[in-house]
């Protein structure tokens, strides 16, 4: 009888460990058919986008500056941001002053802003002298890191996660404000997202507002805001950002979420080159 028992419950164990296990390998069947339907989708939408910046900046139904335009395709619903890289900081050429800015607005102190940003550039510049609060080889070694200083400039933002000291957390504060495409000393604000005009504004979100309201109003025509002269640029490289949230009948939540950079060929086929591209988090919207 006993032996029965056993039999039994090891049968209801067994039975249970299959169900579970084909919940499971449903739920990444699932997860995989929308990620795979989300990046053609995607991909649909950044062609789109693309081909907006062809059109007469009146006619546009892409916002560049960060703001949402809506774009409904094959039964999904797709919501397109899109900036310049002009509109962000570069790590290789903006002005000292404007990076300071920068790292205060991220959270950084004071008496640590210097440090940071002697490091930051230690780790771009080709020679192998160390700033006074910089750090070049033998400092990334004494830390165990094998890599050491680049000594080149930044290709990717997310390279600044290899610079010594950085922890997730800044990384991730700074990386919003940043980019190492621009090739600019300063920010084009036509181009820029709200939380970087705020950056140029010192928080005034009654200034900011305002100025992209006539922002949009001039469609393309250049508006001088009232805030952040000293860091304000002209350059308009065709390098842009973009984020595309592809939202499905079956799945009214954005299942897929991606950024990438791009900069336009005209004359080319396609007419653009993709530099990345990357899932992200709905929180990683821009401004």
């Amino acid at each position: 009888m006993m032996i029965v028992l056993w039999m039994i419950v090891i049968l209801m164990l067994m039975a249970g460990s299959l169900v579970f296990s084909s919940r499971t390998q449903m739920q990444m069947m699932d997860y995989a058919r929308f990620s795979v339907k989300g990046r053609a989708l995607a991909e649909a939408a950044a062609h789109f986008a693309v081909m907006q910046l062809f059109v007469p900046a009146d006619e546009r139904l892409i916002k560049i500056g960060g703001g949402t335009a809506q774009w409904e395709y094959e039964g999904a619903k797709i919501d397109i941001r899109m900036i310049g890289e002009n509109g962000l900081v570069d790590l290789n050429r903006a002005d000292r002053s404007l990076l300071s800015e920068v790292a205060k607005k991220a959270g950084v102190s004071d008496k640590d802003i210097e440090a940071l940003l002697d490091v930051i550039e230690d780790f771009r510049d080709s020679d192998d002298l160390k700033r006074i609060n910089g750090a070049e080889d033998p400092d990334y070694e004494r830390e165990n890191i094998e890599a050491g200083a680049k000594d080149a400039p930044f290709e990717r933002v997310e390279e600044l996660q290899q610079v010594l000291g950085m922890t997730p957390d800044l990384y991730a504060r700074l990386a919003r404000y940043l980019t190492a495409n621009s090739n600019a000393r300063g920010i084009n604000p036509m181009m820029a997202p709200r939380h970087v005009l705020l950056l140029l504004a010192k928080g005034d979100e009654r200034a900011v507002d305002a100025y992209i309201q006539e922002r949009e109003e001039a469609k393309g025509g250049w508006v001088q805001p009232s805030f952040g002269a000293e860091f304000l640029d002209q350059l308009a490289a065709p390098v842009y950002r973009m984020q595309i949230s592809v939202s499905t009948p079956d799945e009214p939540r954005p299942a897929y979420m991606e950024e990438r950079s791009i900069r336009l060929l005209p004359g080319r086929n396609p007419p653009f080159i993709t530099y990345y591209v990357k899932t992200v988090s709905p929180d990683a919207r821009f401004e």
